[in-house]
């Protein structure tokens, strides 16, 4: 955005609306001459937080608290860059980047068909460094995927970071990860082994409820002869093209976001590209035995990661698979909405001031979300532009209050100019009473949560200070912490949240740079001594860390910066972290998977047209009043197939008598069917027979043989008019 072309204004401070500063006044004159305080100027509403309770929220908090755990627990080894759980969505972007490169390089080595694609990736197998190594990088870099985009959508929605601005990046999001999960998923049919008999089997049982296909997917899958090398390749261009998708739903979940951090860093992408070559030589992927349609498989590993859902599949028809997959995703993609209270949505957005906006462009510059914006100045005064706020992007963070040089951007209901007198007077109350009192703004989302100053700013928890739960740490401005300063704090101590588990984005970090003078509107170091502002980053539900850096302040103590310990217990650290992500993406890769025990079966597959009769009628006598009596035929006969007739018998017992009419939209299609009946393990006489004319007793096309039945096999017999019956 190009800077303005008139020279900015001079900053200035807002000014107080005449009630605000009638208030103070009279609260001045009616205090008590030695109290501590003054009675506050209270803003809109009570608390600092911007979101609005939502349903559910204590257990949501209980999930949170285990991520902040161990978000806490790592932040003591390792720095934020190198944090694992800080990074969940920058790794998850890293390794489906590496799962698309190293897919492209398995082309030289996989065959896309029935016949051969099982006997390409055996190879692979015995090629344990060359394309055995990029297929086990393929392998893991997916799972790893699922593993950390699976942590990220959790970790935000423990966090309640999904609702208002942030609809699409949720919505987005779980589309992501459906896409994400489809790819792996037809990615193991292409090897097609016994887990892709599986994949494929449960794949057809739900398309087959749908009136998608002419003839049932599932008779693709009767006999291994069966399978159509077509229906192969488009599984393949399928698993090839979903890729592209998602890269268009990735731009659209970032496309709200300022500086989205898209890929790990340098340093993080070695660690994880070596812990997959690692766990690729250590652990090298492996394939099942090959498919054979008509034996279903006693049990096999599986990769839990992408082929949890064949427990459903396996067991459930395809209404209740439906059902169980509509109703979680209406959950899921209703998450923003559902949750939130009836009554509670309030108004999150920042609002412009535009008398005093002299276009210092900082608004802009460190809005994390996007949400602000310069356009061309609409009141006439000499500035070229003026900041405006997209309600549609903004979170209410409050960061752009915090950079603002006048004041003339805020939060509604959390202004700057009424909570920074505010904080004078306590200051001042403070001073008359001989105290040097310490100033504390701390995020109502960090450490700070469970805080409850009273009127005076007072608190237990933070003895000898004055406390203004605020927002966000980016909220607070230089200025604010200049005043207080200036009215006789002994410090000022900004607490945020803890590295990584940011309620809203970049705020610690404006906070650190305004107040190292780095950043405009920065901290006048000319006039204000340093070592008396510290910002520290406390995870909520840290008090002992929250003590900690309130105590050291007060103390003088410059804490260590970021991890503590030398090179070697970093290195330790990172070592421990990435055997950690790496065992957990192999055992989810292994989990064993017992299918269930079936009888041996009998099935019976035809598509056969019916013969085409003539069926006549009388008319009807509402028919023969509507119709002139020289125009009436004696019988009204229409042209129509006949439906097929099935009969199916064992050992002399009659098991199954069907009919099944003509498909298609005017009924004149093949007839079709998958007929499948339980039978005893042994020797058996099986005849089938099928009638395709009006005469329903008649039965012209029969055949009837000795079949031998096994436990989990299925012997099948099909029929068409071209080959007849066909026993395997």
């Amino acid at each position: 955005m190009a800077a303005p072309t008139s020279q900015p204004a001079k900053p200035r401070p807002r000014k107080l609306s005449p009630e605000v500063r009638a208030a103070s006044l009279k609260d001045c004159a009616t205090a008590p001459p030695g109290k501590r305080s003054l009675p506050v100027l209270q803003p809109q509403r009570e608390d600092a937080r911007v979101e609005p309770p939502v349903r559910g929220e204590a257990w949501l908090r209980a999930g949170e608290s285990l991520f902040l755990r161990a978000d806490r627990a790592l932040s003591r080894f390792l720095p934020e860059h190198l944090n694992p759980l800080g990074q969940t969505g920058a790794i998850a972007n890293t390794t489906l980047i590496v799962a698309i490169a190293s897919g492209v390089l398995l082309l030289f080595w996989y065959r896309a068909s029935v016949h051969d694609a099982y006997d390409s990736v055996h190879a692979m197998d015995s090629a344990r460094f060359t394309s055995g190594f990029v297929r086990s990088v393929h392998r893991y870099s997916s799972d790893a995927c699922m593993l950390f985009v699976v942590l990220h959508a959790l970790k935000l929605f423990f966090a309640r970071r999904f609702g208002g601005a942030r609809w699409l990046a949720w919505i987005t999001g779980a589309a992501l990860i459906a896409a994400l999960w489809i790819v792996g998923w037809l990615g193991y049919w292409l090897v097609w082994d016994e887990r892709a008999r599986q994949v494929a089997l449960g794949t057809a049982r739900m398309l087959d409820a749908l009136p998608v296909f002419a003839d049932p997917l599932s008779r693709s899958f009767l006999a291994d002869d069966a399978v159509s090398s077509l229906l192969f390749f488009v599984v393949f261009f399928v698993h090839m093209l979903v890729p592209l998708g998602m890269g268009v739903m990735l731009w659209l979940h970032i496309t709200r976001l300022s500086r989205p951090e898209f890929l790990t860093g340098r340093t993080l992408t070695a660690w994880v590209l070596g812990s997959l070559a690692a766990i690729s030589l250590a652990l090298p992927a492996v394939t099942a035995a090959p498919a054979r349609m008509a034996v279903a498989p006693s049990g096999f590993t599986m990769d839990a990661w992408y082929l949890a859902p064949l427990a459903l599949t396996d067991r459930l028809g395809a209404g209740a698979l439906w059902a169980i997959a509509l109703v979680a995703g209406l959950a899921v993609y209703s998450v923003p909405w559902s949750f939130l209270r009836r009554g509670e949505r309030r108004a999150t957005t920042a609002t412009v001031d535009l008398p005093s906006c002299n276009a210092c462009v900082h608004c802009h510059d460190d809005c994390p979300y996007d949400a602000i914006r310069m356009v061309p100045r609409t009141d006439g005064r000499k500035f070229t532009l003026q900041a405006e706020v997209d309600p549609a992007k903004c979170v209410g963070c409050g960061v752009c209050a915090g950079s603002c040089d006048s004041g003339s951007i805020s939060l509604p209901w959390f202004q700057v100019v009424p909570l920074r007198a505010r904080m004078d007077a306590w200051v001042d109350a403070a001073v008359k009473a001989s105290e040097a009192p310490l100033v504390a703004f701390v995020c109502a989302e960090s450490a700070g949560a469970a805080l409850s100053p009273d009127a005076n700013g007072r608190c237990d928890a933070l003895p000898g200070y004055v406390v203004l739960p605020v927002p966000c740490a980016g909220w607070v401005h230089a200025l604010s912490v200049e005043r207080a300063l200036r009215h006789g704090a002994a410090g000022v101590l900004i607490v945020g949240c803890g590295p990584g588990s940011e309620r809203y984005r970049e705020g610690v970090k404006w906070a650190q740079v305004r107040m190292a003078g780095q950043r405009e509107p920065s901290l006048n170091l000319t006039k204000v001594d340093p070592a008396r502002v510290r910002v520290a980053e406390v995870f909520r539900g840290d008090h002992a860390g929250l003590a900690r850096a309130a105590g050291e302040l007060r103390r003088g103590v410059v804490p260590p910066t970021g991890a503590t310990g030398g090179v070697g217990r970093l290195v330790a650290a990172g070592l421990a972290a990435a055997a950690v992500v790496a065992l957990a993406t192999w055992a989810g890769s292994r989990v064993g998977y017992a299918s269930p025990k079936t009888a041996p079966t009998m099935v019976v597959s035809f598509k056969h047209p019916g013969s085409v009769g003539e069926q006549c009628r009388e008319l009807t006598e509402e028919e023969k009043r509507s119709t002139p009596p020289h125009m009436r035929p004696a019988k009204v006969c229409e042209r129509r197939r006949v439906a097929v007739r099935l009969r199916v018998t064992i050992d002399g017992v009659l098991r199954s008598t069907t009919t099944h009419a003509p498909r298609g939209l005017w009924s004149d299609g093949n007839s079709m069917t998958v007929e499948r009946l339980e039978v005893p393990e042994g020797e058996h006489r099986v005849r089938v027979e099928l009638g395709d004319t009006p005469d329903s007793s008649e039965w012209n096309h029969v055949d009837e043989r000795a079949m031998t039945f096994e436990s989990r096999t299925s012997r099948v017999v099909t029929f068409n008019k071209l080959e007849g019956f066909q026993w395997r």
